[in-house]
């Protein structure tokens, strides 16, 4: 029976991974995050499970992380203060909250004696630009938002903390999750935005001329894979994780207006120069090394979605 520690429980990928964790397997699971919605009633996301251990915390106080490390086995690191617009807008944050709190986090590790630190990176971002049909982790990564930059930097962190302390990790390099459970009312995933949009019936918003493509992975598909590897000897430190397919924006548009059932207007914006046009995964390295491979295609991804949207009204 193994102690587990999700930092940022209660975030979109947090929430599924906590579930899949507690279903799993018989191990305890410490859900920590802010959980200023959640704490103390019954509507928290958690509430059905017996083996999860809801924690309050502030992860940027360094006593809030201490008090939950003891005995602990595995730590997931899925905390962010920034997305790519906020950080661009800032890149102080990023260097004040997330690097210097990850470091610490780090430390910490190190001092608790933890088996593996499982650190979910951004594979839409690092790499930058890169005149590739896939990328794969062989790819020197050239990021070019302060987002992507310092997603990056805590890689190299977690590298250096392997050579001083021999401290065990693993890094997802993730596409761009997607599913039921997303905020619809955040600024950050297009699928989620334009879905609250159509929900609205109101006109959407394109970067271009919609022909940016991305690496759109299920929820479902990207929690599978990430607990059913966590925990192994892995081969390597960095994998890539997303469907392995290129769609553009363009695609998502038609596939939402498939099943929804309806059009809304949209108008057109220049794209962020920290923005990259194309990004699409290679993932032969997971695949072949723990023979799991994501199977839900983006047109049926965006059905389950829409199924959750509507209901939200």
């Amino acid at each position: 029976m193994n102690k587990i520690v999700v930092f940022g429980a209660c975030g979109f990928i947090g929430q599924h991974l906590v579930k899949a964790l507690a279903t799993v397997s018989e191990n305890q699971i410490i859900a920590f995050d802010r959980f200023s919605d959640y704490e103390n009633t019954l509507n928290n996301p958690f509430v059905n499970f017996k083996n999860v251990k809801i924690v309050p915390g502030n992860f940027f106080n360094r006593t809030d992380v201490m008090n939950v490390l003891e005995n602990t086995d595995y730590v997931f690191h899925l905390v962010s203060s920034t997305n790519p617009v906020s950080s661009s807008n800032d890149p102080f944050i990023d260097i004040d909250t997330n690097i210097k709190s990850s470091i610490e986090l780090f430390e910490l590790c190190v001092e608790y004696n933890i088996k593996k630190i499982i650190f979910p990176s951004s594979g839409g971002t690092i790499y930058g630009d890169i005149d590739s049909l896939q990328i794969s982790e062989e790819i020197v990564p050239k990021p070019r938002s302060p987002y992507g930059i310092s997603k990056l930097t805590i890689e190299h962190y977690l590298r250096y903390f392997k050579h001083i302390s021999n401290l065990n990790y693993i890094v997802y390099r993730i596409g761009n999750p997607y599913g039921p459970g997303q905020n619809i009312f955040g600024k950050q995933g297009v699928i989620p935005i334009f879905m609250h949009k159509f929900l609205l019936q109101e006109p959407i918003t394109i970067y271009g001329d919609g022909t940016m493509i991305r690496d759109y992975v299920y929820i479902d598909d990207l929690i599978n894979m990430i607990v059913k590897s966590y925990d192994k000897d892995n081969q390597f430190s960095e994998y890539n994780l997303g469907s392995g397919q290129g769609h553009t924006v363009n695609e998502l548009i038609n596939s939402i207006e498939k099943h929804t059932g309806y059009s809304v207007g949209s108008k057109h914006i220049d794209v962020p120069l920290t923005f990259v046009y194309k990004s699409v995964l290679d993932i032969n390295r997971f695949v072949q090394e723990f023979n799991i491979r994501p199977t839900v295609s983006l047109d049926e991804g965006i059905k389950r979605t829409w199924q959750y949207v509507k209901d939200l009204k």
